[in-house]
């Protein structure tokens, strides 16, 4: 059979799909990649596309379309890709699965849709696909391991959608976590769990990481979900372990209240004392949520006091299929466009005040706070800068007082963020500049922006 895998162009934020081995957030459709495994298994042909593609570039007319859904409020992306190929592909069979088709597939709006279009439903994780290690051949290029080391969760959050997703507790074990990096073969993995230290056997499975050795290289690990403090208060031996696994970007959460203040610094003090610098550390926390605005700023000015760093998350209510918020309207969003927690006294104009408050928030972590300095606006010009660096692998830009003297390296930057641009627009690759002398750069700047 041919099957086509489609992941929906979702709008996500300030980020190429084409940077995977910089930018993993939300990126790799672990799912299809192992549905690709499994029907390749079963000896299909498969091919995997990123939005609305023509018949010529999919290159054959396929038995079979599934596609992934992700967010419940990017369900519009999902709806607009299916309705694209089931009047390109009339008698293929269309299947949907992710997030918002598992729960939102008994909604009358949903079942709607899905008739109209022929598409059925595949909810929860596939335990057949389950088997298979993701297919990266299909997404060329991704140099990271993303993968689960448990499903499920312990908790029970009701902003969360995984307890329900993935109802059962799925554990692995040390040896079946080693045996999947070493047969996988990358020096970067980026577990997907949404509590990993919740699996019975992390301490065993930790313990092992200090010594694998993958390519004759040691192995970067990182949890994009963060660590549940709590499990690592019960357990504080697991800080010093989580070090010497070489985990990066640690996170931990505050989605409570206030009185949980003494708790999280618990939890900060056990990361530091195991090697972590306070800004190497972010606090994940949700906002426009139950908890009001006020607090939230007194949770933001504790995390100053100890010199940690934010993740802010936007609560958007798993039910919502919609969400219309845009960061870059300066005068308010219009109303409806978008969920606020009226009940907790939320308004647009504190939800927007929340982000920018965090914002600079963390620019003063990462710049200042450890020089004695407070925020101001030159800091975060510089860190735009410092990410228009990063885009194209050049490392840290120089002092804001540098760039301020000289209109060279002025000029520099404005034709950097003019490429930066061009290749987000594109969604291509960019290029990687950090072995270019000054005259080379100077005269690829100039052979762009000539020709």
């Amino acid at each position: 059979m041919k099957i086509l895998l489609v992941e929906p162009d979702f709008p996500f934020p300030n980020k190429s799909k084409h940077s995977a081995d910089h930018i993993h957030k939300n990126f790799v459709p672990i799912g299809l990649l192992k549905l690709g495994a499994m029907h390749k298994a079963q000896g299909d042909k498969v091919k995997l596309v990123r939005g609305k593609k023509s018949k010529s570039e999919i290159g054959f007319v396929p038995d079979k379309i599934l596609v992934t859904s992700l967010f419940t409020y990017w369900s519009q992306e999902v709806w607009d890709t299916i309705s694209h190929y089931r009047e390109l592909f009339p008698e293929a069979k269309i299947t949907m699965g992710g997030i918002y088709a598992t729960l939102h597939a008994d909604t009358e709006k949903f079942s709607k849709l899905a008739k109209k279009h022929k598409v059925k439903v595949s909810k929860g994780v596939n335990c057949e696909a389950e088997k298979h290690l993701p297919d990266y051949s299909l997404v060329p290029g991704v140099e990271y391991h993303a993968t689960h080391m448990m499903r499920g969760c312990i908790r029970r959050c009701s902003f969360c959608g995984t307890w329900k997703i993935e109802p059962n507790l799925v554990h692995k074990n040390k040896d079946e976590v080693i045996k999947e990096l070493n047969t996988v073969g990358k020096n970067k993995v980026v577990f997907y769990d949404n509590n990993l230290l919740a699996n019975p056997h992390i301490t065993d499975i930790l313990t092992a990481f200090q010594t694998l050795r993958i390519n004759g290289k040691p192995v970067i690990f990182e949890s994009q979900s963060g660590f549940d403090g709590r499990l690592l208060q019960a357990k504080p031996e697991l800080a010093e372990l989580i070090k010497k696994a070489r985990f990066q970007n640690v996170r931990i959460a505050w989605d409570n209240s206030l009185k949980d203040k003494d708790s999280i610094k618990k939890q900060i003090d056990l990361l530091a004392k195991a090697g972590y610098t306070p800004k190497d550390i972010s606090i994940f926390m949700i906002y426009n949520f139950d908890i009001p605005y006020e607090d939230m700023l007194k949770k933001v000015s504790w995390c100053e006091k100890w010199g940690v760093q934010i993740t802010d998350c936007r609560n958007r209510p798993l039910h919502l299929d919609y969400d219309g918020y845009n960061p870059h309207l300066k005068n308010g969003q219009p109303e409806g466009s978008y969920h606020i927690h009226t009940k907790a006294s939320w308004t647009d104009t504190k939800v927007r005040a929340f982000r920018s408050k965090v914002r600079k928030h963390n620019i003063e972590i990462r710049y200042a706070k450890d020089k004695g300095l407070k925020y101001d606006h030159k800091m975060e010009k510089w860190s735009a800068i410092h990410n228009t660096f990063k885009f194209f692998n050049l490392g840290r830009p120089p002092k804001m007082e540098v760039i301020e003297k000289s209109t060279a390296i002025q000029k520099r930057i404005e034709l950097l963020n003019r490429l930066k641009n061009q290749h987000k627009q594109k969604e291509t690759s960019p290029e990687d500049l950090k072995n270019f002398s000054k005259k080379e750069f100077d005269g690829f700047l100039k052979k762009k922006f000539n020709d």
